[in-house]
């Protein structure tokens, strides 16, 4: 009776180590799910890596995983693709001064625009 007793409560301890491992395993995919939805791809330059098949697409994708799987967290990834293949790479880069007139330059345009049209509706 107490080693149907032990093999029951080995059987539930084995589940619960089970579903822990399978909601960290869960959280990765997410995780690497979203990296190659946000990653542009650089030779299609219109696709993310997930979609593209194109051999440095699959090299990311790759280099994605192995990191996601080391525990990297999304900063890390995005920083790392951004410092190696430039901002570019990514869809919503972050807010730097190196990509400043990217972030302000259409603001400034609709400004000026804006400024013109209403000098000009003034002349009239």
């Amino acid at each position: 009776m107490k080693a149907i007793k032990n093999f029951i409560y080995f059987g539930i301890l084995i589940s619960i180590i089970q579903i822990g491992a399978l909601a960290g395993a869960k959280k990765d995919d997410i995780l690497y799910n979203q990296m190659i939805t946000e990653i542009r791809c650089m030779v299609c330059q219109n696709q993310n890596i997930a979609e593209s098949e194109a051999p440095l697409a699959i090299d990311l994708r790759n280099k994605v995983r192995e990191m996601v799987d080391e525990g990297k967290d999304e900063d890390y990834i995005k920083g790392y693709m951004s410092e190696r293949y430039s901002d570019f790479i990514l869809y919503e880069p972050s807010f730097s001064p190196r990509n400043l007139i990217l972030w302000l330059g259409p603001f400034l345009f609709l400004f000026i625009i804006s400024y013109y049209f209403f000098r000009r509706s003034l002349k009239k």
